[in-house]
């Protein structure tokens, strides 16, 4: 976390970047009682944070006990994901749909079953780079 501005207040937005809260999902829970309200900045009336009040939240993050005494729960967070053409191929000829993938070459399941298929024995008794440049070559000669 960072740390907040060297002035004297901290706005919603430094102090949501310091407890690691979206501004939404802290105004939500400041309308429920968990975090204190802000000052208001007298020129501007924008909201700001003193030191104590940034301490105070700062502790409820870090007790999980609200300003009103009610248990503060953090909401889990995701679990990153992959976009479909990063995730990696599943099944039967996984090692070999990645292999050729590395040289440049796109191909699915089937597409492999299908060039393993004019192969000599499906390709049983070669060598794994043998396999993989034959199946190359046929899906190149095919596509």
């Amino acid at each position: 976390m960072s740390k907040p501005s060297q002035n004297r207040f901290v706005t919603v937005t430094e102090l949501c970047a310091l407890i690691g809260l979206s501004k939404n999902r802290f105004y939500a829970l400041q309308k429920a009682g968990i975090f204190p309200a802000p000052l208001r900045n007298p020129s501007n009336n924008r909201p700001v944070f003193d030191s104590a009040l940034v301490e105070q939240c700062l502790g409820i993050v870090r007790n999980r006990i609200g300003a009103n005494g009610a248990p503060y729960v953090p909401n889990r967070k995701r679990a990153a994901t992959t976009p479909e053409s990063s995730k990696k191929p599943s099944g039967r000829h996984q090692g070999l749909i990645e292999a050729l993938a590395s040289l440049g070459l796109t191909a699915t399941a089937a597409q492999v079953e299908e060039a393993l298929g004019r192969l000599p024995e499906g390709g049983a008794g070669l060598e794994e780079p043998e396999v993989i440049r034959r199946v190359f070559l046929e899906l190149r000669r095919k596509g």
